[in-house]
């Protein structure tokens, strides 16, 4: 179902379409694929990514030298950490979802459901994280972490939540956008059917853990247990994460409860 790519050009601008730029970031991981996508939209940046000079050099260049405003699709390291340096340089002003963390820079506009910025119509995506946001332009939409070009997306508690998660995707399915440019990974055509694909998935998740839940009656680290197998210390934290964030869907559904820290199915 996952869209693989060729690495992409390092410091170089792709041109999406005749208004849409995107570089990659230098930060290339198992959480980040070949790094984080920075969209340029004439003075405008979505997500600056890393605190990179290259990167930042690479953006003000691609932005013809002007910078006015930056678009954050959520606070994460990864997209915000470039910042700081690039309103330094340019003076741009910050707009975003939540109030930005450890006070590196000042979030002049703060955005809801519906507006519009720079002729980009502001949609709400909770559920990777609290803040996240979505831009759409036309028939493209900019989707940070809620939609990736790559792999699912990671939804780890207690911070996300697969219930808002999955609410989103429905969300933006009914905008019926052509193509989502990620905050990682290639673009995504077909996107009805990717996002189909996503929900699809996530159905198979929690049967698969409410089946776990009816054989026996476990608590979250028990049945990362019985679901995977070779982990290390920070990828079972993860696991763990990820497996209470969709048990906590079912919980709200009314398929599972917890009783003295372990699940229990319902139905």
């Amino acid at each position: 179902m996952f869209i693989s790519e060729i690495e992409p050009p390092r410091g170089e601008p792709l041109r999406i379409t005749d208004r849409i730029l995107r570089l990659v970031a230098p930060n290339p991981g198992p959480m980040t694929y070949h790094g984080t996508n920075t969209y340029i939209v004439g003075t405008t940046v979505i997500d600056p990514g890393p605190a990179d000079d290259a990167h930042i050099d690479a953006i003000i260049a691609a932005a013809g030298g002007r910078v006015d405003r930056i678009l954050l699709t959520h606070a994460h390291e990864d997209h915000v950490a470039g910042v700081a340096p690039l309103v330094e340089r340019t003076g741009a002003m910050v707009a975003a979802g939540a109030v930005c963390p450890n006070g590196r820079y000042a979030l002049e506009t703060l955005l809801f459901d519906g507006d519009v910025v720079d002729g980009l119509t502001v949609v709400e995506t909770p559920g990777h994280s609290r803040d996240h946001l979505c831009f759409v332009l036309g028939d493209v939409a900019f989707t940070g972490d809620h939609v990736l070009g790559w792999a699912p997306t990671s939804v780890l508690a207690p911070e996300g939540c697969a219930a808002r998660y999955h609410d989103s995707l429905a969300r933006l399915a009914d905008l019926r956008c052509r193509t989502f440019l990620p905050g990682h990974g290639p673009q995504v055509r077909g996107t009805r059917r990717f996002l189909d694909a996503l929900m699809v998935q996530m159905a198979e998740r929690e049967r698969s853990l409410w089946t776990l839940i009816a054989d026996r009656p476990a608590a979250t680290p028990e049945l990362v247990e019985r679901s995977y197998s070779n982990l290390g210390p920070q990828t079972r934290s993860i696991a763990e994460r990820t497996v209470e964030a969709v048990l906590l869907r079912l919980e709200q559904l009314g398929r599972v409860v917890r009783e003295d820290d372990k699940w229990r199915s319902l139905q």
